[in-house]
């Protein structure tokens, strides 16, 4: 919670790893963080299904932590903030699709809004609500700016709009930004308190950017090249796929791993078979952008806590016992080299930081990032989730694809489930549809190995 240098009720400073977030939102690469959620809807209930959604996401609203507007500090001397918003656009934010749509169709349209950006002049977050879906369904597809969220941060936003966070209770306030004069001066007090743990920090960094030039820490894999490698396109496809996740946890035990590491080794089989057909298989693994939470309690909800991993997936192995194990290696020397990784992040803002950081990213989309795909798997409930007393039958990550990269695959466990989206830049990568077969004959060939 901030003390000195407050700059009222409903004003929140954005710290240095949400901020890069932002600067990092480009047409080739928005930034936001998705959902695809399937609901049942019981026979004789589908007439009522829209107007009971949109109540209970316009109840719930105020509770959540979507109810904001991005605001640029003064010359950039502070960080930017986080306003609160009392009553938002709810026609722009809460869109209704009503004509019928099958599974295809729903695939398509998510394919067409991931390159969407959001306008964080609003409210960082759009809801597309879908009353009729075949399969006598409803689907929610919820998109939110990851400066706001992070992976795990995302579903603590999404259950306050869900029934298990209970009836809506209060109202929200419109936040009000002090003058410039008044946040100039707030800054100040906050900077001058912030002194010795800017030391700190800088004392913290120092050592880790020591060690981890040293070479006394595993060497992590090369970003090979591809002919998929290089600048993203504005194109981009989209699949959904569930894997059983009592078999995916069994094979776990048996190779002696986590869940982790088998969801790694199916998609290393996977994006393996498909770059062999693609007759750009490289002669070394390739690199994986991945990320792991370092979220505590003292962090809160929301915002982002992550620290980046770039395992390799080990595709160079033919035996895909041997990859699994060449894999868990990989992560072996990522996990070593974390907490060096997370010491560089989390630091306390600095005058003109903002400022400084647009500078330094006035060109994103040149960026050169590790990893050649991208590969998360984020923690779900084992319980079932219910919104406005429909049941959420799967949740589906819509996830982005990244700078440079062709494909993102994104794994949340939902009940007995774990649901998988998957996303590529469909001028690089075609047939997106192929990685989910691939994924499924991953898990049958892994289970047959395990005996």
């Amino acid at each position: 919670m901030e003390t000195a240098g407050d700059l009222g009720p409903g004003v929140r400073r954005l710290r240095p790893d949400d901020h890069f977030m932002v600067l990092m939102d480009v047409p080739t690469n928005p930034l936001h963080i998705g959902a695809l959620q399937y609901f049942e809807v019981p026979p004789g209930e589908a007439g009522g299904v829209a107007d009971r959604f949109r109540r209970q996401i316009a109840e719930r609203l105020p509770q959540s932590p979507l109810l904001v507007e991005l605001r640029q500090s003064p010359d950039g001397y502070d960080s930017d903030v986080w306003v609160d918003v009392a009553e938002p656009d709810l026609d722009y934010h809460l869109q209704t699709i009503p004509a019928p749509i099958d599974e295809a169709g729903l695939r398509r349209f998510i394919a067409g809004r991931i390159i969407d950006r959001l306008d964080l002049s609003r409210p960082p977050f759009r809801i597309f609500l879908f009353p009729n879906v075949e399969g006598g369904r409803a689907a929610l597809y919820v998109t939110v700016h990851h400066a706001l969220t992070d992976g795990i941060a995302f579903q603590a936003a999404l259950s306050k709009l869900r029934d298990e966070t209970g009836p809506a209770v209060g109202v929200r306030r419109a936040g009000a930004l002090p003058s410039p004069e008044a946040w100039r001066a707030a800054a100040e007090a906050r900077f001058a308190a912030e002194a010795p743990l800017r030391e700190q920090k800088k004392a913290q960094v120092e050592a880790a950017l020591a060690m981890l030039k040293s070479g006394e820490l595993p060497r992590r894999a090369k970003t090979p090249s591809l002919k998929l490698s290089g600048p993203s396109s504005l194109e981009r496809s989209y699949d959904a796929v569930s894997l059983p996740f009592e078999r995916v946890r069994a094979l776990a035990k048996a190779f002696g791993g986590t869940i982790n590491d088998i969801f790694l080794a199916m998609a290393a089989s996977a994006v393996r078979r498909r770059l062999i057909e693609l007759d750009d298989l490289p002669e070394d693994p390739i690199v994986v952008n991945s990320a792991r939470s370092y979220r505590r309690p003292e962090h809160g909800d929301y915002g982002n806590r992550i620290v980046a991993l770039h395992p390799h997936l080990a595709t160079h192995i033919e035996d895909p016992v041997a990859r699994l194990r060449a894999i868990q290696a990989s992560m072996a020397v990522e996990r070593a080299r974390t907490q060096y990784d997370e010491a560089l992040l989390d630091g306390p803002e600095r005058p003109y930081g903002a400022r400084q950081r647009r500078e330094r990213f006035a060109s994103p989309g040149s960026a050169q990032l590790p990893g050649n795909v991208t590969l998360s798997n984020v923690p779900g409930p084992a319980e079932a989730r219910f919104m406005a007393g429909f049941r959420l039958l799967a949740n589906y990550p819509t996830p982005i694809v990244g700078l440079g990269r062709f494909l993102n695959i994104t794994s949340r466990r939902y009940a007995g489930a774990l649901d998988l989206g998957i996303a590529a830049d469909s001028a690089k990568f075609p047939q997106i549809q192929r990685i989910g077969a691939y994924l499924k004959d991953a898990l049958a060939e892994y289970e047959a190995l395990a005996g």
